[in-house]
């Protein structure tokens, strides 16, 4: 039986490469955080630099702040299931226990609405600006009800930096995706429609 081989388009550096003492305290703490997992920082390993400052600036945006971790934390899997990026949908945040199972599966669906008016108009925002280019007028009245200037840049940068994150995870080819699916089938997408998105699928096979 011929068994696959996954090839990453960039590779991981082993544990032993990581010579700079930054780099590995980086990748240690996310053997903890989790959210990204150690498989980023060792791909990004290849440049320690880019590594360890893009680690200070996810830590500052994603677990610091004024913003709730645990409403840029379900945003970031909804960012991820739109992207298409299986590797960071599969994530979770242990300091975001309080996101169910349901809300995992259930964030980037159409019509699916959060119960939390402040976490709604974040993902509200989320959605609009990872699928169009954020300018919606009724999100942003909506947005300003519950956030600050101040935390409209925090939720934008984080937000962008995810959408970013997903698209370089998905380029690199980090891991194989054997398993269950982390992105429901119906999810919302940058590719378009759940129709559009089977249309693409059947013509890649035909």
């Amino acid at each position: 039986m011929h068994v696959t081989t996954h090839v990453p388009s960039v590779p991981q550096i082993a544990n032993d490469d990581a010579v700079d003492p930054g780099l590995r305290q980086v990748i240690d703490r996310a053997k903890v955080t989790k959210s990204p997992p150690p498989a980023w920082y060792r791909t990004m390993g290849q440049n320690p630099e880019v590594a360890k400052a893009f680690a200070g600036y996810w830590d500052m945006l994603h677990r610091g702040g004024t913003v709730s971790h645990e409403i840029k934390e379900l945003a970031r899997i909804q960012i991820a299931q739109m992207v298409g990026c299986e590797f960071c949908a599969r994530q979770t945040s242990p300091l975001a226990a309080s996101i169910t199972e349901e809300q995992k599966m259930s964030c980037a669906l159409p019509n699916w609405e959060h119960p939390d008016p402040r976490t709604r108009a974040a993902l509200h925002y989320a959605r609009t600006l990872t699928l169009d280019d954020g300018r919606d007028t009724e999100v942003y009245a909506e947005l300003k009800k519950f956030y600050s200037y101040a935390e409209i840049i925090e939720l934008s940068a984080f937000f962008c930096l995810t959408a970013g994150g997903n698209q370089m995870a998905k380029s690199w080819s980090i891991e194989p995706h054997g398993e269950a699916p982390a992105i429901p089938e119906n999810a919302m997408s940058i590719h378009g429609s759940a129709e559009r998105q089977s249309a693409l699928k059947s013509s890649h096979l035909a």
